[in-house]
């Protein structure tokens, strides 16, 4: 397993505590005690982490968020943390380690703990194991609060794209150059 490098703020352009914040203001409106991230990419975009290797075409990194009223848990791998800066970032946030393999006993704690417990998980965007300790009458299956923020560019994010952009059309005209130089050659 890789470990979790920062994602600068200059590049996210909002910060986990910010992200956090608009997530418990959704979590109010819908009534729910718990939210969910288990999408990798919702967990990268969310605790402005990124990481090598655990997914070879895509830089994020095996993990599960949880955000109640009270605290957000990052379950991963303890060596995804072996960064100081990363340790650092995530505490500043007030982003907490557990086990990765804590996330499912977590949620069934959260859920029996209380009458009024309502865990909003999208369930188009989470694995089976995480959806099945949830109870019907307990369980808020929509469209989870990362979904709209990672559509809805900020001007950090826009920035960004578009010098990725000018760096992607570089290497395809690079690319094309080759190839037209190869086939009239060979």
């Amino acid at each position: 397993t890789s470990h979790f490098r920062v994602h600068p703020l200059e590049y996210a352009g909002m910060s986990v505590a910010d992200k956090v914040t608009k997530i418990r203001k959704e979590m109010e409106e819908k009534k729910a005690t718990m939210a969910v991230f288990s999408a990798l990419d919702d967990v990268a975009y969310l605790l402005n982490v990124r990481a090598k290797g655990d997914v070879e075409t895509c830089p994020v990194g095996i993990g599960y968020v949880t955000v109640t009223n009270d605290d957000v848990a990052l379950y991963c791998d303890p060596a995804k943390l072996a960064s100081d800066e990363v340790k650092e970032h995530l505490e500043e946030a007030g982003v907490v380690h557990k086990s990765y393999d804590d996330v499912v006993p977590a949620i069934e704690e959260h859920v029996a703990a209380s009458k009024s417990s309502k865990v909003w998980i999208d369930k188009s965007r989470a694995n089976y194991a995480l959806c099945r300790v949830v109870p019907t009458r307990k369980l808020i299956d929509s469209q989870n609060a990362v979904t709209p923020m990672k559509a809805c560019k900020n001007a950090a994010e826009m920035d960004g794209m578009r010098r990725a952009h000018i760096v992607d059309g570089a290497a395809m005209a690079h690319f094309i150059a080759w190839l037209e130089k190869t086939i009239v050659t060979e």
